[in-house]
């Protein structure tokens, strides 16, 4: 039997042919062999040694390329004279000894009428136990290799399709142009994709070709070896037309990992990233061009996860459906359906993508526009049930090499709402790399914190869930920022509009808000730019500029708070506000919320830690500001507050105002400030004053009129405490300010400065507890005590001491409204010597009555009355009646007249020798009563006296005894109790100034005896240097005084006293007694001369004689 003769293969086809032109050769010596038995039927011939090595004979000059080896070879003619031939152990291998292809056994049947025509044409064909590679190179060509080993020949295409079209010119061979069946089984594929760098090993393949004219149609079953628990599998059909290119193919599959799709092609390559099973089917074909068609695919996702890398943290899915179309020309992909089921986002996508490749056609990136709608969205867990988003649409662009999802556009409708976002989403060794910015128009607050997950900066959450309320959010935005291994850096932010915003639990809310949030990585701010609170008393507080700042939302619970406030209210609704817990500040000041009015514009911040329950003393706060039109009769009880504006100060351990303004009229530049925290501390009022009459009648301190004069200014300082009345201090150093104490004849002036402190109780009547007054000329110290009425009762001054002359207690009585003041003086000490006391009040002016209870009334520097009791009036100058001892021994009385601006005295006593002897005048005095009058002489303390003794005797002068008896003419005189000189009269005109007593005569005269005297006593040092006459029998001699002076009579003698008063030394001259009447004046010195003392005036001069003319011959 002849076969028609193969037609020669062109050079460039020859080695792609090679494989198959061996199995044709096979077959053609198994159909020329079957054709030397074609007339044996049913019987099995199993061909003889000698048989096989003339058919491999054969084949090795058909095919010289390989040699062609077999087993067992069997020839069959089954009924209907249909040969078949089963081959075992076919092995073809090159010259070289390359395996090209092997089987284990091949069976096939053969067209009865080709053998007839000595033709041999396969009907069918059944191949058994073949292992091929199919690789595709990293440029996507496709090589189909049969045997084992790389060397083995291969035929390629540019892509499967092709490849299988290729196989037209050997279906075209005449020996299989009635071959209507082929199949393989027990095929074993490796698939080697150098592109992925990854093997795949396929068992048990079976693959079925069937031919009806020109049309071919295959399909393959094959099962995927491979570690999953379930065994995927593939199925394939391929239809075309022998001699075209154009064709259809299909691949059906199940359970295949989504990685062994994803590197199947470019269409494909975006299911890199997930790890789950997939089923599914897609349809597509070649053009006639060699172009592949657009694909169809649909595929089922079963559980699994998506995760790019090994270190990013996994998204778990439930399952994901997909139907898309893919058009290669374009590279586009239309998405119809892309569904997922997942517990962290479900929801249904459709849209297109546009894929780029590379130059090894592997997929660099994928720009597409989704449609997303249905959505459930909770990424782990973050929400109790899934937020639904109605739709959505993106804009994106995904590269697998590294992983990154980079999203230009995604924009939700949310309940109407419109959010915008933008970012990326990467992954590479260290896991999820997250940038994302979010934009949204508006959203209602609940819903708000139903899209914030609860683990998300729960703090914040929480803390604005439960003080933020109603209204909307607009304008809002969020920013994400996280690598893994790291912090998440965040931003969150959004304004609002109507809200009801609570900034402190305690506190009311904040109603009809309008401000702005954010959230900046663990710092969250919230500002509110408008809003009003209604205050528990007061009204409204309009909060503007105000914020709640949490420094770090991270932190433990208790971690500070911060919030500043920027309000305006009511004086009352400000105080009410800060008087909410926890501040308490009133109450801790004990002091009403209407305190004050006006319209208060205050700043503060208060820290706080972030806690339940939180204590009083666990929060600071720092509040100011300015209060305008203030008014209050609280803050200092029983008085009137005013001021324009005052300055608020406010904090956890004070509270305090400041500013100027007036009390009750008095204007004022003040500061209040109450201690907060301890129970019971007192509050103080700190400040100036204005110090003026008027300021006194306000604090009701009833000084008469013209006591304070002019306007000055004082420092005050008045203590506050609970129900108790107000406790003043004032200071004034009294510039400006003029004082005067007309009864007292001391005054300042204006411009004299000085120092007043005033303590008082400022009570419905105030009560001043102290007063110390320092001014030139006057140091005061005591307290003003006040009618039940509030009328004076009196000044109370425990030491007044004026200039010199006055060291004493006094009180200034008060007598009624337009009467002058009563004094009264209550011990201390007067120096009559200095005293500058008043002349006289107004004519016509009530006098003051003053009433004297001294230690001590200096006269002299030697002379004092001590234990002075006296009633005095001063209208016209000092005048009044007083008592008292000399010098603490004899007793006096006597009466102060007015005098110019001193005052005259005239003093009685019943015991003048007493009285000199207290003096220090002369100790050796006896009775007697004396009446001295002294009358001031200028201003330094000098008297001009008169002085007249009655019945006085002078004792122990045992050495004027002697002397006045050896003078004596009859030895006369009285003797009463040892040696004494007794007077009936004693009379004396002298000056006495602070140093000495200028008697200017002096006479006493007794029935035994007359003395006359004049002359100095300096009674600081006791010197004397007198003189005068002793006339003895003055009862008889005396007549003669008629003829001299008082004392002395027609005959007496000259003496003279010089020394001291205790050791006098005394000279008579005997002579005088010879010298009669005025004729003894011849024998002594003139009479002492008064000196001028400070402050008199000195007397005229004498005018000038008048020169005397004479006539003529007079002077001869």
């Amino acid at each position: 039997m002849e076969t028609e003769p193969d037609k020669p293969v062109k050079p460039r086809r020859r080695r792609r042919q090679f494989a198959w032109g061996l199995v044709v050769c096979v077959l053609l010596v198994a159909a020329g062999l079957t054709a030397g038995v074609f007339w044996i039927k049913d019987r099995t011939i199993v061909l003889p040694d000698w048989a096989r090595a003339i058919v491999e004979t054969r084949i090795a000059d058909a095919i010289p390329e390989a040699r062609v080896t077999f087993g067992e070879m069997v020839l069959i003619m089954d009924e209907g004279w249909r040969p078949r031939a089963r081959v075992r152990d076919v092995r073809a291998v090159s010259p070289e000894g390359v395996e090209i292809v092997s089987f284990s056994e091949l069976r096939a049947s053969m067209s009865l009428s080709g053998l007839m025509e000595q033709r041999l044409q396969l009907k069918s064909l059944d191949l058994n136990g073949v292992f091929v590679t199919l690789r595709r190179s990293p440029e996507g060509r496709i090589a189909l290799q049969g045997g084992i080993g790389t060397a083995s020949v291969a035929r390629e295409a540019p892509n499967l399709a092709q490849l299988i079209a290729e196989m037209d010119d050997f279906l075209l061979r005449p020996m299989l142009a009635r071959l209507t069946r082929a199949t393989l089984q027990g095929l074993t594929l490796q698939y080697e994709d150098d592109r992925a760098d990854r093997a795949w090993t396929i068992d048990g393949g079976r693959i079925t070709v069937n031919r009806e004219g020109a049309d071919v149609q295959m399909s393959v079953d094959l099962a995927v070896l491979g570690g999953g628990d379930q065994v995927a599998t593939v199925a394939a059909n391929y239809a075309g037309r022998i001699g075209q290119t154009a064709s259809e193919f299909g691949v059906t599959f199940a359970h295949v990992p989504a990685g062994d799709i994803a590197v199947q092609g470019q269409a494909f390559a975006w299911l890199e990233v997930l790890d789950a099973p997939i089923s599914g089917s897609l349809r597509g074909g070649v053009n006639e061009d060699s172009s592949i068609r657009p694909l169809n695919a649909t595929m089922q996702i079963g559980a699994g996860v998506i995760q790019p890398t090994d270190n990013s943290r996994p998204i778990p899915i439930d399952s994901a459906r997909s139907y898309f179309s893919y058009q290669p020309s374009d590279k586009l992909m239309r998405f119809n359906e892309l569904s997922v089921q997942s517990k962290w986002v479900s929801g249904r996508l459709e849209g297109s993508a546009v894929l780029k490749g590379g130059g090894t056609q592997r997929l660099v990136d994928l720009v597409g526009q989704f449609r997303l709608s249905n959505l459930q969205i909770n990424p782990a867990d973050f929400y109790e049930e899934p937020v639904s988003v109605a739709e959505a649409e993106l804009d994106f662009r995904l590269s697998l090499r590294p992983f990154l999802l980079e999203v230009g556009r995604l924009q939700v409708i949310d309940q109407g709402k419109r959010l915008t976002a933008q970012g990326r989403l990467g992954a590479d060794a260290n896991g999820w790399d997250i940038a994302l910015d979010a934009e949204m128009d508006a959203l209602e607050t609940e819903r708000l914190m139903a899209l914030w997950p609860q683990a998300l900066k729960p703090k914040t959450r929480t803390w604005l869930s439960e003080n933020v309320f109603a209204g909307q959010m607009r304008d809002a935005t969020a920013a994400l920022r996280w690598t893994a291994g790291q912090a998440p850096d965040t931003y969150l932010g959004f304004d609002f509009v109507g809200a009801d915003v609570r900034f402190l639990k305690e506190m009311p809310l904040i109603k009809g808000g309008k401000g702005h949030a954010s959230l900046l990585r663990d710092r969250f701010v919230l500002v509110v730019d408008e809003g009003k609170v209604q205050a528990p008393e007061g009204g409204a507080v309009t909060v503007t500029g105000s914020s709640f700042i949490i420094p770090d939302v991270t932190a433990k619970e208790g971690t500070p708070a911060v919030v500043r406030l920027l309000t305006s209210s009511t004086v009352t609704a400000a105080l009410s506000m800060l008087d909410q817990p926890p501040l308490k500040v009133m109450t801790k000041a004990a002091l009403p919320v209407s305190i004050a009015e006006g319209w208060a514009s205050l700043a503060g911040t208060l820290a706080l830690p972030l806690k339940k329950k939180t204590k009083v003393d666990e929060v600071e706060f720092d509040v100011s500001g300015r209060i305008d039109g203030v008014r209050s009769d609280v803050l200092v009880k029983n008085y009137v507050l005013n001021a324009p504006t005052l300055t608020l100060a406010a904090s956890e351990s004070a509270v305090s105002l400041e500013g100027q303004g007036d009390l009750s009229g008095v204007p004022f530049d003040i500061v209040w400030a109450q201690p907060l925290g301890v129970p019971g501390t007192p509050g103080h009022v700190t400040g100036q004053v204005e110090l003026t009459p008027e300021a006194l009648d306000v604090f009701k301190v009833a000084l008469p009129d013209g006591y304070v004069t002019g306007r000055g200014t004082a420092d005050i300082d008045i203590e506050l405490i609970k129900d108790t009345p107000p406790d003043l201090q004032l200071r004034s150093d009294l510039r400006g300010i003029g004082l005067s104490i007309a009864p007292l004849g001391w005054s300042k002036a204006p411009a004299t400065p000085g120092k007043l402190l005033v303590r008082a109780q400022l009570s419905e009547v105030p009560t001043v507890e102290g007063v110390s007054l320092e001014a030139p000329g006057l140091n005061a110290k005591g307290a003003v005590l006040l009618t039940e009425n509030g009328k004076l009762d009196r000044v109370s001054l425990t030491r007044v001491q004026i200039a010199s002359w006055l060291d004493a207690p006094v009180d200034l009585v008060g007598r009624g409204a337009g009467r002058p003041l009563g004094i009264v003086v209550r011990g201390g000490r007067f120096d009559l010597r200095r005293a500058d006391l008043p002349a006289g009040s107004v004519a016509g002016a009530e006098p003051a009555p003053l009433s004297v209870s001294l230690d001590s009334l200096q006269v002299t520097d030697t002379v004092a009355i001590t234990g002075l009791r006296g009633e005095f009036t001063t209208g016209a100058g000092l005048d009044g009646t007083f008592s008292g001892r000399i010098n603490g021994g004899a007793p006096v009385t006597g009466r102060v007249i007015p005098q110019g601006a001193r005052s005259a005295i005239r003093l009685t006593a019943n015991d003048a020798g007493a009285v000199f002897s207290s003096a220090g005048v002369m100790q050796q005095g006896r009775g007697g009563k004396l009446e001295l009058v002294l009358l001031p002489v200028g201003t330094g303390g000098a008297f001009d006296g008169t002085l007249r003794v009655l019945d006085t005797s002078i004792v122990d002068a045992p050495a004027m005894a002697a002397l006045l008896n050896a003078v004596s003419i009859v030895g006369l005189f009285n003797v009463e109790g040892g040696d004494s000189l007794y007077f009936t009269e004693v009379n004396a005109d002298f000056r006495l100034s602070p140093a000495r007593i200028t008697l200017r005569e002096g006479s006493a005269v007794g029935s035994s005896m007359g003395i006359s005297m004049d002359g100095v006593l300096a009674t600081d040092t006791g010197q004397l240097q007198m003189q005068g006459v002793i006339t003895p029998v003055y009862l008889l001699n005396g007549i003669g005084s008629i003829f001299t002076r008082k004392g002395e009579g027609l005959f007496a003698f000259n003496y003279s006293i010089t020394g001291t008063t205790k050791d006098p030394d005394v000279f008579v001259n005997p002579l005088t007694a010879l010298t009669p009447g005025g004729i003894r004046d011849l024998f002594r010195a003139p009479k002492p001369d008064v000196p001028l003392v400070e402050g008199e005036t000195p007397p005229p001069p004498p005018p000038p004689s008048e020169p005397r003319t004479f006539t003529r011959g007079e002077d001869r």
